[in-house]
């Protein structure tokens, strides 16, 4: 779910646009310590209901949301989490998997506040915000699942290969400027390599959620996907739309994989109407 020279470049030119730069907030940021003694980093803003916000794996960080967080808010206190060895949180120690991704969001929830939430998540956050969903039942009033998938074996032919392939030192070689500056976030950047690692794991070792999982969600969900998505095909997500009890379908005309980037203002109305 990486779109890589694609989003380096749109990251870049949406830092430079933000007077806040959101994912490196001094005002706005905070740690919290995970059983494991990792310590994960996220933001709040605003105030109202809870909106949690799960960005997207390897090139995603919080500021994936910086466009669409001041809209947000004005009317929830949005708390943006970064996923653990993204960007300024740590990286730990422990084999990575969806549900360990998932439990450090919740960690940071319960620690912020002991309201149920709203939930959005793309990409590898979509994951996450379905693992929390299917856990936590009563957790989430309303959750946007954006990009995400419900099984690896939902990938296009041939993407999951080319995610294999990919490397710490190969992701230096082909985007340099990209890994120096989020080296600059990270506690601890010379294990960059063994993020990736780690990371790949939590990719190819996915654990599906089944098709009873995904019936028993009683909240209502929004399904987004672009409707060029490089990675799942629109018939997947139409899928995961009929197996949900409540849920609303959003294909995205003109956008591929990173829907926020490709139609921003479109989004932007979609995910505050549904919310609201």
């Amino acid at each position: 779910m990486k779109n890589i020279m694609l989003m380096v470049m749109l990251f870049g030119s949406s830092a430079m646009a933000q007077t806040i730069e959101y994912g490196n907030n001094p005002g706005a940021g905070n740690y919290l310590k995970m059983k494991d003694s990792t310590r994960i980093y996220y933001e709040v803003y605003g105030s109202g209901k809870p909106l949690v916000l799960l960005h997207g794996g390897l090139y995603g960080d919080i500021s994936e949301y910086g466009k669409l967080i001041p809209a947000l808010a004005k009317q929830f206190m949005v708390i943006a989490i970064g996923t653990r060895g993204h960007a300024k949180s740590e990286i730990g120690h422990k084999p990575y998997t969806y549900h360990l991704m998932a439990e450090d969001a919740y960690a940071i929830i319960r620690h912020v506040t002991r309201d149920s939430i709203l939930l959005l998540g793309f990409s590898d956050g979509a994951v996450q915000a379905m693992d929390l969903v299917i856990h936590y039942p009563g957790l989430v009033k309303k959750m946007v699942f954006a990009g995400g998938n419900i099984s690896a074996a939902s990938y296009r032919p041939g993407e999951m290969e080319e995610l294999k392939k990919l490397s710490g030192s190969s992701l230096e070689k082909d985007d340099p400027g990209f890994v120096n500056d989020r080296k600059k976030l990270m506690p601890e950047p010379q294990r960059w390599g063994e993020f990736v690692e780690l990371l790949k794991q939590a990719w190819v070792n996915q654990v599906a959620f089944t098709d009873e999982e995904m019936k028993h969600i009683t909240c209502p969900v929004m399904v987004t996907a672009g409707d060029r998505d490089q990675y799942n095909s629109i018939e997947s997500f139409v899928r995961v739309y009929k197996l949900l009890p409540h849920a609303q379908l959003a294909i995205i005309p003109n956008a591929d994989h990173i829907i926020f980037y490709r139609q921003p203002a479109l989004m932007e109305k979609l995910v505050l109407d549904f919310l609201r």
